[in-house]
Order: C-alpha cells, then sequence, then structure tokens
C-alpha cells in the first residue's frame, strides 16, 4: 500500500514538471551607434570603442560632400536583441571613394564657369536669368545639377548667369515718342542695350491717332533681356478726303456746249472732268457727247463730261 502511494506521487511529480512552463529566456540588448555621414577613421574609433569588429567595402557618393565618409552600414545603427552576449559583432561600413560631379562655379564670371565645367568633364550651357543686382550681371547665379552633386562625365552643366533685366512695360495707346524716351530711360538706368524699332502700320483719318501704338512685342511683363529689339508698330495719320457737297439730280447734258455743261455743274456744286474725243464722223465741235453720270441720276459728283474735239 505504501509502495502504491509512493509511486502515485511520484507520477504526480513528474507530470507538474512536464506541464509547468518554461522558464523565460533571457535576452540581451546591444546598440549599434549609427555613423553614417561620419568620417571613416572617425566611425571606425567609435565602434571599435564600444567592442564592435569594422570591416569597410567602397560605393559611390552622390555628392562630392560624401566623398570619404560613410553612406552606409550594416547592421544599421539601432538596438537589437540578442539571446546571448555575442563575442563578437562585424559592422560593415560602405565609405563613398567614388564619382563625378558638378563643380562649383557660383559667383564666377560666365566664361571662367564655363572653362572650369570643362575642365570637370561636362558640357557647358549657359542660360540668362534677370538680374537686378548690377554686381551679378555676367555672373553665374546657379548651376543645374547644383554643385557637389553626381553627374556622368561628359553631361551637361547649365550655367544660369545674371542679365541685366526688366519687365516689358505696356506701350499700347502711348505715343512712339513716350515710348522712345521711356526705353532710352531703361538703357540709362541699367545698362541693358535695348533696341527700339517703330514700325508705320495702319493709317488712320484720326489726326490725335498719329503715331499712337496699338500693336508691341514683346508683350507687355515679358522679362526683356539685356539687348533685347523691342519692335512697336504705330497708326499712321492720312488726312480724310475733302467733304462731297449734297446729292443733286444730274442734268441731262448731252447735246450742250461745254460751256455750257461746266457752268451748269459748277452751279450745282459738281466737280467736273472733261475729256476731248476727236472722230472725223462725229460734227459735233465743242458738244457734249456723254456724261459719267446718267441724267436723273442723284450724285454728288464727281462727273466727266467727253466733249468732241474740234
Amino acid at each position: 500500500m505504501v509502495k502504491r502511494i509512493i509511486l502515485v506521487l511520484a507520477a504526480a511529480v513528474i507530470g507538474w514538471a512536464v506541464s509547468a512552463p518554461p522558464a523565460a529566456a533571457k535576452m540581451y540588448l546591444v546598440t549599434i551607434p549609427d555613423v553614417r555621414n561620419t568620417p571613416k577613421a572617425e566611425a571606425e574609433k567609435v565602434l571599435r570603442a564600444k567592442g564592435f569588429q569594422v570591416a569597410f567595402v567602397d560605393g559611390p557618393a552622390r555628392m562630392s560632400t560624401q566623398i570619404g565618409k560613410v553612406i552606409d552600414q550594416k547592421p544599421a545603427g539601432g538596438g537589437y536583441f540578442y539571446a546571448e552576449i555575442p563575442k563578437t559583432l562585424l559592422v560593415t561600413l560602405t565609405i563613398a571613394t567614388q564619382g563625378s560631379f558638378v563643380p562649383m562655379v557660383l559667383l564666377m564670371k560666365e566664361a571662367e564657369a564655363a572653362a572650369a565645367v570643362r575642365k570637370a568633364g561636362y558640357a557647358p550651357k549657359v542660360e540668362y536669368v534677370p538680374e537686378d543686382n548690377a554686381a551679378m550681371i555676367g555672373k553665374v547665379k546657379g548651376t543645374v545639377p547644383a554643385p557637389h552633386l553626381q553627374l556622368a562625365p561628359g553631361g551637361t552643366v547649365t550655367l544660369q548667369v545674371g542679365s541685366a533685366a526688366h519687365a516689358m512695360p505696356n506701350y499700347i495707346g502711348h505715343s512712339v515718342q513716350g515710348a522712345r524716351q521711356s526705353i532710352d530711360q531703361l538703357n540709362s538706368v541699367k545698362p541693358m542695350g535695348l533696341k527700339t524699332t517703330v514700325v508705320q502700320g495702319k493709317t488712320t483719318t484720326v489726326a490725335q491717332d498719329d503715331q499712337k501704338i496699338y500693336e508691341q512685342s514683346p508683350p507687355a511683363g515679358t522679362t526683356l533681356k539685356a539687348g533685347t529689339e523691342i519692335r512697336l508698330t504705330a497708326y499712321r495719320y492720312v488726312a480724310p478726303p475733302p467733304a462731297a457737297g449734297p446729292a443733286v439730280t444730274m442734268p441731262n447734258l448731252v447735246g450742250k456746249s461745254e460751256k455750257e455743261a461746266v457752268e451748269a455743274l459748277q452751279r450745282a456744286g459738281l466737280k467736273v472732268t472733261v475729256r476731248y474725243f476727236s472722230n472725223p464722223r462725229l460734227r459735233a465741235p465743242g458738244r457734249v457727247l456723254a456724261q459719267s453720270v446718267a441724267a436723273g441720276t442723284q450724285t454728288a459728283g464727281p462727273v466727266v463730261l467727253t466733249v468732241g474735239g474740234r
């Protein structure tokens, strides 16, 4: 009986031991410093001081300021949990040692900057941009791509060069003389070198519109660059024809003498032109053979009379 009780108790103890939850495993936190953007020597010193082994690989830089610095690391900086404290942990650092970059040419004169770009193995392209500061005219304000950025050899670098500039005024409706004075003033204030061309365009019978601008190029608001040609098109005044008199009824003058016909038309306020026609068969010297306006027609002139020649 006692032996049976002992066996039961032993089985119970074994069963409890099997079913009991295991003790939680102990984890260790290891923190790896983030040494990206740090010079190679400094990054290595920091990691070795923390007990890490360090390896290096070369990689391409995206900009010249990364050369000699860490651009990547594996494992990355941060905290990691381990089941046991690792005896050694290797951190691999990628060092930027390769690349071709846009040279720094800001504030250089155009020719000097273009030469520096060619020397770096690139093709310069000049783009003029408006500049109000006289000290920056002719100098590089920016580049595309920006300085220090990676660019494959033979690529194009756009130099943004400051150029004296001003917004194109609106001269529509203004006189040519006033526009010229305005442009001369721009040229005197800034070294613009603007050129003016005036085109005599449409005619007008309104004296006040003579030499008034109705079209311009470039349009108002356009940024003017040094040397821009401004084209102004203006009205040209032409005196209107004399006003015609009131309409009268055209008389029948055929067969009348030249003198009678001319006097009759002049009394009516009509302008008269006489043409002579000679024909041996027609025996009507000095007589009206035809009239340009038919008899009975309302007219204000002029009238052409055909008179037989002598």
